[in-house]
């Protein structure tokens, strides 16, 4: 069942290198392209993004449908259309604003339909010529792949963002100033959760209150008071000509609770020509392996030719 768990992405294939995708989902769930939209600053730009949900799919259906159109609304994304000055800082306050707005937009949807518990994580790439611009929120990762510079032909993953959990130092402290709590869950293999200060005595009135395994998302309207944050890590990345940057892989948790970066570079290496869907199978045996309750898995790779 992979409901509420999908990766979409947005092309416009720029002159010179041209990036290539590949994607799979389990069980078979097809990826969505989406519309291309333009140059930004005489560059084409390519965005990849990746929504996975929890409580259902309509908070991960409803934000893939928000995230692009967000970031075009972006006073920051408009001003960085008509001049490469202060890119780089305008293109980090765009994909702020774009979260922001979809968050919003989000909840607003929710409360009409009473979709109080619908929440989603979510990982975004723009590739803008060398610059790559990532912003994340939850526990989706984006790992970047490179030849190692001292030894060529020797590929090394580097992983551009950490994921967002409750029991991080910064994180604790926002939400218990909030009112919320973090506790861990013994029937969970003793993993943090954020919980709602009033959890205890909603519980004792039969309800079923929420709680999540990460700090960060789209949604989860009873959690936002109580520190849940929808504010992204953005981070921007020259990738230059040295070393050869040669994947960018974007993947639920799905797939990182089981593979880890050094294993999703190994499997690079070995299987480039259907990266994604050998990601996909290789976390899809881990899983068996393991046993227990699987996770649906989703993983999108950007491929770059040299």
């Amino acid at each position: 069942d992979c409901a509420g768990d999908e990766m979409y992405l947005r092309e416009r294939l720029r002159s010179g290198g041209v990036p290539k995708h590949r994607g799979q989902e389990d069980p078979g769930g097809p990826l969505h392209p989406g519309a291309p939209f333009g140059p930004v600053a005489g560059h084409r730009d390519l965005f990849f993004w990746g929504v996975d949900g929890t409580v259902g799919d309509f908070a991960s259906n409803t934000v893939k449908d928000l995230v692009v159109p967000k970031l075009l609304e972006s006073p920051s994304w408009k001003a960085c259309r008509s001049s490469e000055e202060g890119q780089e800082r305008l293109l980090v306050e765009a994909f702020q604003d774009m979260y922001r707005s979809a968050d919003e937009a989000l909840l607003a949807m929710c409360a009409k339909q009473s979709q109080h518990y619908a929440t989603c994580t979510s990982v975004t790439v723009l590739i803008m010529g060398d610059l790559l611009v990532v912003g994340h929120l939850g526990d989706s990762r984006v790992v970047l792949v490179k030849e190692e510079e001292s030894r060529p032909g020797v590929l090394v993953g580097e992983q551009l963002t950490a994921d967002h959990k409750p029991d991080l130092e910064a994180e604790r402290r926002r939400i218990e100033q909030c009112g919320g709590m973090v506790e861990r869950l013994h029937n969970h293999g003793n993993k943090p959760f954020i919980r709602g200060g009033d959890f205890t005595m909603r519980k004792a009135l039969g309800e079923q209150p929420m709680q999540l395994q990460y700090s960060r998302a789209f949604g989860a309207k009873d959690l936002k008071i109580f520190g849940l944050s929808s504010a992204p890590d953005v981070r921007t990345i020259r990738m230059g000509s040295s070393p050869k940057v040669k994947c960018l892989i974007l993947a639920s948790d799905g797939l990182w609770d089981v593979i880890s970066t050094q294993e999703a570079t190994r499997i690079c290496q070995e299987e480039p020509a259907h990266l994604a869907e050998a990601l996909v199978h290789a976390a899809l045996r881990e899983q068996a392996r393991f046993g227990g309750r699987a996770d649906n898995i989703t993983a999108v790779t950007v491929q770059f030719d040299q």
